[in-house]
């Protein structure tokens, strides 16, 4: 046998190896609203190869928050991002669970004019809001009984459709005096000259983002969920230990470019990421008061019906002690 039919025959019988290596990842789409610090670990996890390193192949996909609870329904999407739509959807009675936590509470943050200087300076003032009885509104309302300053009455709350770089000129125009900001456009605002007045976390707790799924999924495939959870909670690790690379991340996969702005947004988001991926139990409370208020449903919510901590439970003891 000559030496170059040789090597011809053992690139042969390798290349089902290789098919083989190839057909044992195990394929994850997840739908997300958006790509963003509030979904950076997401991100991070697939970049740097963690999911990868647990046999997964993932791909983020971008859409609509009820496109992607229909999808998720369907079993076209593995997970979900946004939480608060997944615990909206248990609550109602579909077969949906919140499996982990991103963030121990919200990025949003009220950035006012720059003379407003504590909050009772709101007094006769006017807040910009996306929607009524959405988050931002919840937080704010929230934020003014805090500081004794009732709703609609010492404060007026607008409604400004059209996303948040409307809001944020008509905050630069005068039109309005404050507004909830996520970040990185809080850091925005602060960079062109606007104040950080109070930090919605400071308010109330929630859940705002992480990974929510179908109950059929943790019963049928357990393993994926739970790997999953692991290579994402590797990430929020990565970013906490690596702020140079990440920033690089933030300015290719995120849009934030501006060094001083993407500086800022880490110094400060870093603080909210979960090293367990498991909220507080004040934290799933305070969420799901917040949806039964959006929906208007009178009846009491335990915890254990809109979500199940045992998949990032077992994911984290995976990851102790490592790098």
């Amino acid at each position: 046998m000559s030496p170059l039919f040789l090597t011809f025959l053992l690139l042969l019988l390798s290349f089902p190896a290789v098919a083989q290596e190839g057909s044992r990842l195990k394929r994850i789409r997840i739908g997300t609203t958006t790509l963003s610090m509030s979904t950076l670990p997401a991100v991070v996890a697939r970049k740097q190869g963690f999911y990868l390193s647990e046999g997964l192949e993932t791909e983020l996909i971008v859409m609509g928050p009820s496109v992607a609870m229909q999808g998720l329904l369907a079993g076209d999407l593995n997970f979900v991002t946004t939480l608060s739509s997944a615990i909206r959807a248990a609550i109602s009675g579909m077969p949906v669970r919140a499996v982990m936590i991103f963030m121990t509470g919200s990025d949003q943050t009220l950035v006012v004019k720059p003379q407003i200087r504590k909050m009772e300076d709101l007094r006769g003032k006017v807040l910009g809001v996306p929607q009524l009885k959405g988050p931002a509104d919840i937080y704010t309302r929230a934020a003014l009984r805090k500081h004794g300053l009732v709703p609609d009455s010492d404060v007026s709350i607008v409604v400004l459709g059209g996303g948040t770089p409307l809001r944020l000129a008509a905050l630069q125009s005068g039109k309005i005096d404050g507004t909830m900001l996520s970040t990185p456009q809080n850091k925005l605002a602060v960079k062109m000259g606007l104040r950080e007045l109070v930090y919605a976390k400071d308010v109330m707790g929630g859940v705002p983002n992480g990974f929510g799924t179908n109950i059929r999924t943790m019963q049928n495939d357990p393993e994926s969920v739970m790997r999953t959870i692991r290579a994402t909670l590797k990430a929020i690790r990565f970013i906490k230990e690596n702020k140079e690379r990440v920033l690089k991340i933030m300015a290719t996969d995120l849009g934030i470019s501006d060094n001083e702005v993407a500086n800022l947004a880490y110094d400060d988001v870093i603080k909210l990421y979960s090293d367990s991926g498991i909220p507080s139990e004040s934290s799933i409370i305070d969420e799901i008061a917040m949806i039964r208020e959006i929906v208007g449903i009178k009846r009491d919510i335990a915890p254990s019906q809109v979500a199940d901590w045992s998949f990032a439970r077992d994911a984290a003891k995976g990851i102790k002690g490592t790098q």
